[in-house]
């Protein structure tokens, strides 16, 4: 005979997949204690976190653990007590750290504790790390001006030879023609 799990724990059980889903595919994982924070400064905080295509997630601490260990991070699950929240999602990890650093600055009040990114467990120090380096956009805008930077000077070289030559071709063409005329 089956054992039929009772509503409460099917219903958990249901939750944790679904939360579990949610974070599979996360390019970043940062857990944060917000406790402190009033509504208000809670709702501007997630403001901050829209541009950077992330989510601010509160989840009740035994259900966020379970999730974690589910995906295989304890590690990150042992992070969770308190008033936590994640920030979850496919976006720069980069402009992700910007947004949480730079509010837990404004506010003392958010606490960064660890966190997963780009398959690797970081640390608080790690995140503020993190935060100083440019952006993705910055880095690749960077890299083509560096792969472009050659390719100017001998676009620059080449056309100063040519130059150089028409210059010659007018001389040359300028004395034939005084010449002409004497």
């Amino acid at each position: 005979m089956d054992k039929q799990l009772k509503p409460g724990k099917f219903l958990k059980s249901r939750i944790v997949e679904e939360y579990a889903q949610r974070l599979k595919d996360s390019q970043s994982l940062i857990v944060t204690n917000f406790g402190g924070l009033t509504n208000k400064e809670f709702e501007d905080l997630k403001g901050k976190m829209r541009p950077t295509s992330n989510e601010y997630l509160v989840i009740k601490n035994s259900l966020c653990k379970m999730a974690l260990k589910n995906l295989k991070l304890d590690n990150l699950a042992e992070m969770v007590d308190g008033a936590c929240a994640l920030s979850y999602g496919s976006g720069d990890a980069v402009s992700v750290s910007k947004a949480l650093v730079g509010y837990a600055k404004k506010n003392e009040k958010l606490i960064l504790l660890g966190g997963f990114v780009d398959g690797e467990m970081v640390t608080a120090d790690d995140i503020k790390e993190l935060a100083l380096l440019p952006s993705r956009d910055v880095l690749l805008s960077r890299l083509v001006g560096a792969i472009n930077s050659p390719i100017t000077g001998l676009v620059g070289v080449f056309s100063g030879v040519v130059k150089k030559l028409l210059y010659a071709f007018n001389e040359i063409v300028n004395k034939k023609e005084s010449n002409k005329e004497e």
